[in-house]
């Protein structure tokens, strides 16, 4: 038995601009799970407020091999993170990664879209593309946007509960086992995150704030994924991931401190020991 569990993760690495990798090594680090980032794209920035990025595309090739590599020598993990795969070709590469290891448990956060609409470098190819992976998942961790591309439905401020059930259930009929949805919409007019499993559906209303750091969703998955690992429920996995990422919210408000440059999270990380 190995003293630490180790975690794949498929992911973007931005050199400026806390986001993905860059946010969930540490977090996972701190929170005693071996992370292992295998980068699906190289970013000298992540894609808010800094203008185009310098950006070198990871071959699928690459990642296949790493599978193959890993499989030959007897590399296995606790669990595997995907995150932001960035084209079809990717998405068909991680398939490939995702089948080499049939037993290991999977966590998907179907990276492409927000506020309704897809990332101007996503469309609805691309999202097809991604539902051929809900099948491997275990867990999938989309926003409320992510959730209605997935299953082509709607996407507005005003959804009832009985629409994000739906949504939930259909995503479950393409293969998801669990889902964790966030930034649903309340009938307070505040956030939530949504939690189904075994066929029903509960909803956690959030305190929110009006700023959008970038990288909070990549914080949360961080957080949650290092909860769950070390045998946290899914309901307290993702009230601590919330919990921590609000108070790093809060931390970044007291500074001069540009949304772009994402969540200080060094000075909070001490909450997850």
């Amino acid at each position: 038995m190995r003293p630490v569990k180790k975690v794949a993760l498929l992911h973007d690495l931005c050199g400026v601009g806390k986001a993905a990798l860059t946010n969930m090594v540490p977090v996972l680090s701190v929170m005693g799970i071996e992370a292992c980032p295998i980068p699906t794209i190289l970013l000298s920035t992540h894609t808010g407020g800094y203008g185009k990025p310098a950006m070198e595309k990871i071959s699928t090739t690459y990642i296949r091999e790493c599978a193959d590599h890993y499989v030959a020598n007897q590399v296995t993990f606790d669990l595997i993170f995907v995150g932001y795969l960035g084209s079809e070709g990717m998405i068909e590469a991680v398939e490939y990664f995702l089948s080499c290891f049939p037993d290991t448990e999977v966590i998907i956060d179907p990276i492409m879209g927000d506020h309704g609409r897809y990332y101007t470098n996503f469309d609805s190819s691309y999202g097809e593309s991604m539902r051929r992976l809900l099948p491997y998942a275990s867990i999938i961790m989309p926003n409320i946007t992510e959730g209605c591309l997935l299953t082509q439905t709607s996407c507005s401020e005003n959804m009832i509960q009985e629409t994000i059930l739906t949504i939930c259930k259909d995503l479950e009929k393409a293969g998801a086992k669990k889902i964790v949805m966030t930034s649903v919409p309340c009938s307070s007019g505040r956030k939530g995150i949504v939690l189904y499993e075994n066929g029903e559906m509960q909803l956690f209303e959030k305190e929110c704030l009006a700023c959008e750091y970038h990288g909070t969703g990549d914080t949360f998955d961080g957080v949650f994924v290092g909860a769950y690992l070390n045998n946290k429920s899914l309901e307290e996995s993702l009230e601590l991931a919330h919990a921590f990422v609000y108070a790093c919210m809060k931390e970044s408000e007291r500074y001069d401190y540009e949304e772009r440059e994402g969540l200080i999270i060094e000075r909070n990380l001490y909450m997850l020991v």
